[in-house]
């Protein structure tokens, strides 16, 4: 393609960000509107509108979402039914019988949370599929029609099938959907979710798609309706929480994958830059509104997990290994009954945001006690649509700090030493307690919070370099545009890693890259240049969880085991030579690269302050300058203190660091050695 335009969307809770890609002059343009919760849709298209690309010239839209993620944590999705072997409709709320929920296992007041489908629209039917794939109870046809109809006749639209084993034998699962489409609307079945062994996940994120399916179908089907009527030569995509992209249709057939769209984009977007800048490992810090995402990227390998926990819920689906803290720009601050300081989980959103937004805000948070600290300027425009008063920040910090009996200043820095404090556990978390030393990667902040924190979350791990990529505060949004569309398929083999497993993994891999050619077509995609990534999940004999590594299609024994215990010794420190390795899953990744955008050396420029002004360090003032980005020459270095203001993000640099614009764009600062 040599011209038109590309735009990326992030959705986040405070601000709609879009990344706009002109590829005849090979630029990008950033643009940010407040997010809309109430009707997520309309931020998306302001934020077009505001970029004033020409309507009948975008080619391609891409957006990440946070609907279905806030449909579970809110509990506001569909009611759905779910229909299981006789004697197994509790599976999803017996669950592992273990709590899941951080922090509850001494709290005697702990509630776990209730099961996405109720007791009362769980049903069972006549059927059995034994392990070996045998049928030993067929279906009962008629019944199962008959409860097709009392669902309709009760309200349901959307059901949820999972039979026992049928990962070995979809048979049943598949003749039940047939039946029940005849009735209702929405129904998806376990082997088109996770075709994969464990019965309880299986189950339960085959009854969270059914709740999602109608919600998320009517929202990016009229997304996709309203896109193609008003940018008629656009294709339109959703990020997936594998950090690939998904067709309309793959979304409305699987919306269970998009749970961790907004954070997925950015990770995409960071592996670009690590690979553009030859880092070889990279963390990545987005800060938003609301909360803050760290993930560590590796040898430009996007980091995946096989399940998360989110609300207590175990969502076992291939997904980006992101580690999320409530500690956002607009994180509440506030005193408990002993007078500790507390910080989120509560965020003030997009309405009525910070204090210092000017919509009403009446509670402290990060973003004021930034304002109050000088590290955001009075009279500052934010992504060009509000200017932060500086007044209020003072008022409502100051209000905390008198109930706490501290001065101003030394409750906003309080604050921000609270919130570096969650973002270092969780960089911690993903780095330390992974294997990895943060003293031998680079910390990448983005969103619109992070680069302001970036450095002090650095200096508190020992991390000695800090990069703000171009825009930061749209960063995510540029990252829509840098994934492949995406499909994968599994399959449970359960057997001794050896040659004969080895052999069923390669038939199924050689069956696995037609059908995936053909359901790419089938979306309406052209599956030339479609590429095949093998995985395989093992563990040792005996243990109860695996882990996934990607080798080659024609990888033998030894060189798999080889990946395995790389990966154990990483992850654990040890090695368990003394027992077999099981071949538990296999499973095929099929992807189709998009073209995408690329960063451009920038023009050199006058690298002057545009003013000076005072910011707080240490409980003490300072006078330190204010540089604009798109001022900063490339290579001429400038000491901390400093501010680097520009649309999307607001830039901190702490005494004893020393940043410099580096060839692509991006801010690179680095700590004075000791």
């Amino acid at each position: 393609m040599t011209s038109g335009y590309f735009v990326g969307i992030d959705v986040g809770g405070t601000f709609t960000d879009a990344t706009v890609y002109d590829v005849a002059a090979r630029t990008c343009s950033a643009v940010k509107v407040p997010s809309n919760r109430a009707a997520p849709d309309q931020a998306v298209f302001a934020v077009i509108e505001k970029s004033q690309a020409p309507a009948g010239q975008i080619r391609r839209v891409v957006h990440s979402t946070t609907v279905a993620t806030n449909a579970l944590l809110e509990r506001r999705g569909a009611r759905a039914a779910l229909v299981a072997t006789r004697g197994f409709r509790d599976v999803i709320e017996l669950g592992r019988t273990t709590r899941l929920t951080p922090g509850s296992l001494y709290d005697p007041y702990f509630r776990r949370p209730p099961p996405v489908i109720r007791r009362r629209d769980r049903y069972e039917v006549a059927e059995r599929i034994e392990a070996s794939g045998a049928v030993s109870e067929p279906l009962d046809e008629g019944a199962l029609d008959a409860l097709g109809r009392a669902l309709a006749e009760a309200g349901i639209e959307s059901v949820a099938v999972g039979f026992l084993n049928a990962y070995r034998n979809p048979a049943h699962e598949a003749r039940a959907k047939a039946i029940l489409e005849r009735h209702v609307a929405f129904v998806t079945v376990s082997t088109d979710i996770l075709n994969e062994v464990r019965e309880y996940e299986r189950f339960f994120v085959t009854a969270l798609n059914a709740v999602l399916m109608p919600l998320m179908a009517r929202y990016v089907g009229s997304l996709t309706d309203a896109v193609a009527a008003r940018y008629p030569a656009a294709s339109f995509y959703t990020v997936a929480s594998h950090g690939g992209l998904l067709t309309t249709r793959a979304v409305t057939k699987t919306p269970v994958r998009t749970i961790l769209s907004g954070p997925a984009a950015g990770l995409a977007a960071t592996r670009r830059l690590a690979e553009a800048l030859g880092i070889a490992r990279i963390i990545a810090c987005d800060m938003g509104g609301t909360s803050t995402d760290v993930a560590l990227v590796a040898d430009w390998a996007l980091p995946l997990k096989r399940e998360t926990i989110l609300d207590g819920n175990v969502i076992r689906l291939p997904q980006l290994d992101i580690h999320t803290v409530g500690a956002g720009g607009g994180s509440i601050a506030a005193l408990d009954a002993g007078g500790d300081l507390l910080l989120g989980p509560e965020s003030a959103g997009a309405r009525p945001g910070p204090a210092c937004y000017g919509h009403g805000g009446e509670r402290p948070t990060v973003t004021d006690a930034n304002a109050v600290l000088g590290r955001l300027g009075a009279g500052q425009e934010l992504g060009r649509s509000l200017s932060l008063d500086g007044e209020a920040a003072r008022r409502v910090v100051g209000t905390l700090a008198e109930a706490a009996g501290l001065l101003t200043e030394a409750m906003a820095e309080a604050i921000l030493d609270l919130a570096v404090a969650k973002m270092a556990a969780a960089v911690h978390e993903i780095s330390v307690a992974r294997g990895y030393d943060p003293a031998e990667c680079a910390l990448l902040c983005y969103g619109g919070a992070g680069p302001l924190h970036a450095c002090l979350v650095a200096e508190a791990l020992g991390i000695p370099r800090v990069v703000a990529p171009p825009d930061p505060g749209t960063f995510s949004a540029f990252g829509a545009l840098c994934s492949a569309l995406t499909v994968d398929c599994a399959l449970t083999i359960l057997a001794p890693l050896s040659s004969g497993a080895l052999a069923q993994a390669a038939s199924f891999f050689a069956e696995a890259l037609p059908a995936m050619r053909e359901e790419f077509a089938g979306q309406g995609v052209d599956p030339a240049g479609l590429t095949l990534e093998c995985q395989y999940d093992l563990r040792y004999e005996g243990q109860a969880h695996e882990l996934t590594v990607s080798c080659a299609p024609g990888a033998d024994v030894a060189a798999i085991t080889v990946a395995f215990e790389g990966a154990f010794e990483r992850e654990y420190g040890r090695l368990d030579r003394e027992r077999g390795l099981l071949l538990v899953n296999v499973r095929a990744v099929g992807r189709i690269p998009v073209e995408s955008p690329t960063w451009r050396a920038p023009t050199p420029e006058t690298g002057l302050p545009a003013s000076r002004r005072t910011v707080w360090v240490g409980g003490e003032p300072q006078a330190c300058p204010v540089l604009r980005r798109e001022n900063l020459r490339v290579g001429e270095a400038f000491a901390g203190p400093a501010v680097v203001e520009e649309m999307t993000a607001t830039t901190y640099v702490p005494p004893g660091w020393t940043a410099q614009a580096g060839s692509i764009g991006e801010l690179d600062i680095r700590r004075h050695p000791a």
